[in-house]
């Protein structure tokens, strides 16, 4: 080899590492990007509070279950980014950007994650938590077809609904692990609803452009502006622990419960950055409001070792 041809290696080596360097990196921004626009940090909230329930309350167990609840969400919020995808963009252009690369495999992948949820709840599961299951899965297809049109004309129905459908999940836990529905249950689920009554409101902050547009009575909306919204998303925040704090009083829920109150100073947080007008609402709403819940189980097993049961 002569010493002019050396430098076309070396040029050649080169562009094939660079090319694969970037490659690599376009692969981890898809992965990153997947996982918190395809749904998967948000559904596996519905995997940690069915797992906080199964702490706190003293459930045993059930893996399959926990598999099951994210197959539920999953299939729930592809049909919907699906359906909406071009409504979307106005308030989620990064979302649709992303999801639009696989557009046309979604009805696939919406069918693949409810057919998983129904064989799993099917073969696994007891008549009255497949009776509430499939309600569950009926409820969450409904929101995208029909809760918008009453949210055109009752204010605050978009938030409202989506809390209660979420929430509904502690009952499905329930009835799944034959568990009876007492006071311990509807505390559980009265904090469950009032947290998220916080966050699917906080994330109506970001689509008001959307939601404004398309003529939903959203309720930062009838406030007039966020700043105002944010202020009385404080007061749900701390009114949302008093079923908490009075189940742990009456001895209905353990002591180590209370851990849960750490979640007051992450929510202020971000309830407070949002105030801010460089605040990034996008990355506040789908990284810290979307996987607040993924700390429960956390909390509550660092709560069990320090506090007693």
């Amino acid at each position: 080899m002569t010493e002019c041809e050396c430098p076309n290696v070396y040029t050649t080596v080169d562009q094939t590492l660079d090319k694969t360097v970037v490659k690599m990196k376009s692969v981890k921004k898809f992965l990153f990007n997947e996982f918190i626009y395809g749904g998967h940090w948000l559904s596996l909230n519905g995997f940690a509070i069915a797992f906080s329930m199964q702490l706190l309350l003293g459930i045993s167990m059930r893996w399959e279950f926990l598999i099951m609840v994210y197959f539920l969400l999953q299939c729930v919020y592809n049909y919907n980014h699906y359906k909406e995808l071009e409504i979307d963009f106005s308030s989620n252009s990064d979302r649709v950007t992303h999801l639009k690369k696989y557009k046309k495999f979604f009805p696939y992948i919406v069918t693949g994650y409810g057919a998983g949820f129904i064989i799993l709840l099917l073969f696994f599961g007891n008549l009255l938590s497949i009776l509430f299951g499939v309600f569950l899965l009926v409820l969450g297809l409904l929101y995208t077809s029909d809760s918008k049109k009453v949210s055109k004309k009752v204010v605050g129905f978009k938030s409202f609904y989506t809390a209660f459908a979420w929430a509904l999940l502690i009952f499905f836990t329930a009835f799944y692990c034959s568990y009876p529905i007492n006071l311990s249950v509807v505390l559980f689920f009265l904090f469950v609803f009032f947290q998220l009554v916080v966050t699917t409101s906080y994330f109506d902050i970001k689509d008001m452009e959307s939601d404004k547009e398309a003529g939903l009575l959203t309720l930062p909306l009838v406030f007039k502006n966020d700043q105002n919204w944010i202020d009385i998303l404080h007061i749900l925040n701390v009114i949302s622990f008093i079923p908490i704090v009075i189940g742990v009083l009456t001895g209905y829920l353990p002591i180590y419960a209370l851990s849960t109150l750490v979640l007051l100073a992450y929510t202020f947080y971000y309830l407070q950055k949002t105030k801010k007008n460089n605040a990034n609402i996008h990355f506040l709403s789908y990284v810290m409001v979307d996987g607040e819940y993924n700390f429960w189980p956390l909390l509550l097993l660092i709560g069990r070792f320090f506090l007693p049961i």
